[in-house]
């Protein structure tokens, strides 16, 4: 059997994984940090499993990703700043887990970025407003999260969350 005919595995025409559509799958333990090395991979869907353990920050070398699901997981630590590597990235879902401290700026380098979900987390610090600057952005849900500070009006623009859920003036 190849690659690509394994459950949840999609291959090119040279027989590069292109997507790893691993949702529900009932796994566990790590991420691991060896499917940085997956170059040509354009979708990363693990959600609804029960990693834990933090985002490797190999993950920014995937160049080519498109959509990254890590949501509900039971991911913590930080979001990596590596993460602002993807330059292709369209769509970042990493709702329901613990995912803690500030969200890094560098996710501002997300140029083809246009949905972020970051809710019902732990983050904290302020949200940075980097974020509403990026071209193709459609939305941000920030809910159920510990920020301070206030919302900047570049991501009030593009934001999902009602202020008020944040509970954060804007700035």
């Amino acid at each position: 059997m190849s690659l690509g005919e394994w459950q949840g595995v999609t291959t090119d025409a040279n027989g590069r994984v292109i997507e790893l559509d691993l949702g529900a799958f009932l796994l566990d333990g790590d991420i691991p940090p060896e499917l940085g090395r997956l170059s040509s991979l354009e979708v990363l869907n693990l959600w609804g499993n029960g990693f834990r353990g933090k985002i490797p920050s190999e993950l920014g070398n995937l160049s080519n990703l498109r959509e990254l699901y890590l949501w509900s997981n039971e991911l913590s630590g930080e979001i990596p700043s590596e993460l602002g590597n993807l330059a292709n990235l369209a769509t970042m879902q990493l709702t329901f887990n613990q995912l803690s401290g500030e969200i890094p700026p560098e996710l501002g380098n997300l140029t083809s970025l246009e949905r972020l979900d970051l809710s019902e987390n732990r983050l904290s610090g302020a949200i940075p407003a980097e974020l509403g600057s990026l071209p193709n952005l459609l939305f941000i849900y920030l809910a159920d999260n510990q920020f301070t500070g206030c919302v900047p009006a570049s991501v009030r623009n593009v934001l999902i969350s009602d202020i008020e859920e944040l509970g954060l003036p804007p700035c």
